[in-house]
């Protein structure tokens, strides 16, 4: 029995629409809905809000329905209506079509004229076709796949963001293919699905806090989260939804970015974790944060320090939180609500303890610190944005970069305003 095929279908005529309604509706083709319906593919992230709305359900209960239901196959399809459109010329849907091999005709020359006509080509490298989806795949190919992703997760504290992006998007491509050519429901099936969940995780990091493309993002976050519902790994699903959260988080969408953290706290009590519940903890926290919630964001952090604290089996490729981690999003929060003299305790714990590969996040802590001092040691809180802004010259990371002018104007008027603000702009116009 498909329960998606039957609750979907059930919702839709107990709110009295045709598939052609709803599709009007939601702006898709009536066909995306009847495949919604038929378990051939589920609805990516962008389009649920509105269909949970429909249909009359909160979006963490269409999410269950969908991810509760294993019978479905990966099929990655882009909506029919683009998103709200990108510089002229080159529309979302146009550029995600080409970065996974679907150019509908517009040559690699063309696109290219048109990436650096926009600025897109520096963030999003050379895209070359995919080939065709294999018909017969050797279980070495697998094995082969699932390699390169953790090599390409290793990649990641090292290699530039720009080739980054690329080599993940690469790899993506080829991944899907793979998937595509698999019987769905095996063993192998779920190793290589996982593989490709992490690979589009892997994009989407880059894509958002190296490159500060949240369009980019959002559209790998769906990939991911695709992927992993044939995975079946609660772990990997609960980390890809708070991931998500950033995105509408950083617009200041609270709410929605909620809707994303409850589906992490799902999967967390399907199979729970002390680490990665901690994590999750600490994404509310700076989110509730930078809305304007301090008390609440406090309170979160807590929980999530008594969370690290219980004994927790780690994943192998959850390698960018610990205790350290921890102190730097405490640290963010309190800076946010007002707390400098926590925020300073909490950012020199960070700073002690984050690890030598974690260049990116020292250069958040830096200027986190900086903001933090300004109004307790001036001095001090100068060198940690002098320190901050060389490591950004030579690792720029877009999540740092967007904290500069909140730096900037803490110092504005002092001896040091001039000085940082000159060397912010001088990096911001890179």
């Amino acid at each position: 029995m498909n329960n998606r095929r039957e609750e979907i279908a059930r919702r839709r005529r107990v709110q009295g629409l045709s598939q052609e309604a709803l599709a009007a509706h939601l702006n898709v083709a009536r066909t995306t809905v009847a495949r919604w319906e038929s378990g051939e593919v589920i609805p990516l992230p962008w389009v649920r809000p509105r269909l949970a709305e429909a249909l009359g359900l909160s979006l963490v209960e269409l999410d269950l329905i969908f991810t509760s239901d294993a019978t479905h196959r990966v099929a990655l399809v882009a909506p029919t209506a683009a998103e709200p459109p990108g510089a002229p010329g080159l529309d979302d849907e146009t550029l995600w079509r080409i970065l996974m091999g679907e150019s509908d005709g517009l040559d690699r020359k063309q696109f290219l004229q048109l990436a650096l006509a926009t600025g897109a080509a520096s963030a999003l490298g050379a895209v070359e076709a995919a080939a065709s989806p294999t018909s017969v795949l050797d279980p070495r190919s697998v094995k082969s796949y699932v390699t390169i992703a953790a090599v390409q997760r290793d990649l990641y504290w090292t290699l530039d963001s720009p080739a980054m992006l690329d080599v993940a998007l690469g790899h993506l491509r080829v991944g899907t293919g793979l998937l595509n050519a698999l019987r769905h429901g095996s063993e192998l099936s779920a190793t290589l699905a996982a593989a490709v969940a992490h690979t589009a995780l892997l994009a989407a990091r880059v894509a958002l806090f190296d490159l500060g493309q949240p369009r980019l993002a959002e559209r790998c976050f769906a990939m991911a989260e695709t992927a992993s519902a044939e995975a079946h790994e609660p772990w990997l699903a609960a980390v890809i939804a708070g991931h998500h959260a950033f995105v509408p988080g950083f617009a200041g969408d609270l709410t929605a970015a909620r809707c994303h953290l409850d589906l992490a706290a799902v999967y967390l009590r399907r199979r729970p974790n002390g680490l990665i519940s901690s994590w999750v903890g600490c994404v509310s926290a700076e989110l509730h944060a930078r809305t304007g919630d301090g008390a609440e964001a406090r309170s979160l952090t807590d929980r999530a320090e008594q969370a690290l604290a219980r004994p927790a089996d780690v994943p192998e490729w959850f390698d960018y939180y610990d205790a350290s981690r921890l102190a730097g999003f405490a640290g963010n929060a309190a800076l946010l609500a007002g707390d400098s003299t926590a925020a300073v305790g909490w950012l020199e714990k960070a700073l002690d303890e984050l690890d030598e590969k974690s260049v990116k996040q020292r250069s958040v802590v830096l200027l986190d610190l900086a903001a933090a001092h300004q109004s307790l040691d001036a001095d001090q809180g100068a060198a940690y944005a002098d320190e901050a802004l060389s490591l950004l010259e030579t690792a720029p990371y877009s999540a740092a970069v967007g904290r500069l002018g909140d730096v900037t104007s803490r110092f504005r008027g002092t001896p040091h305003g001039a000085h940082l603000t000159e060397r912010a702009r001088v990096l911001q116009a890179v």
